[in-house]
């Protein structure tokens, strides 16, 4: 026996759900647009801010030579004794006071060699794996 409800359905129904339909969707596309708006005049606002105003000039200074290119330095030289050269065990002190802060201490810098097993993630897969294996303490 058919679902009597289901032969209830009028012509206004439909109306209805086409209705709903396209109101939803012209909703979303009003929401869209105000939303893409909303953020060129943010953009504009910031782009207004960032630009500092240039400093104007007074007419008795003249103006400053320019400065000589500095020139480049050579490359780090590796360490002959296998050891770590100062620069790098200064850049890394400089990350850890930046990302620890000022009271920070190292206890030791060393080099990490390639495991003997082959690894095809390398050292620092090696160290992701560990950190998200190990069980929370």
């Amino acid at each position: 026996m058919p679902n009597i409800a289901l032969l209830a359905l009028e012509a206004s129904d439909g109306i209805v759900v086409l209705t709903s339909i396209v109101l939803v969707f012209a909703m979303l596309i009003a929401l869209c647009l105000i939303i893409m708006i909303e953020g060129k005049i943010f953009d504009s606002i910031n782009h207004k801010a960032a630009k500092p105003q240039p400093p104007k000039p007074s007419k008795a200074a003249p103006p400053a030579p320019p400065k000589p290119a500095p020139k480049p330095q050579p490359p780090v030289a590796k360490a002959a004794d296998g050891a770590i050269p100062g620069e790098v065990i200064a850049a890394i002190s400089a990350a850890v006071a930046c990302v620890m802060g000022e009271g920070a201490v190292i206890h030791g810098i060393r080099r990490v060699t390639k495991s003997g097993k082959g690894s095809r993630r390398g050292a620092w897969g090696d160290a992701g794996v560990r950190e998200h294996t190990t069980p929370f303490m």
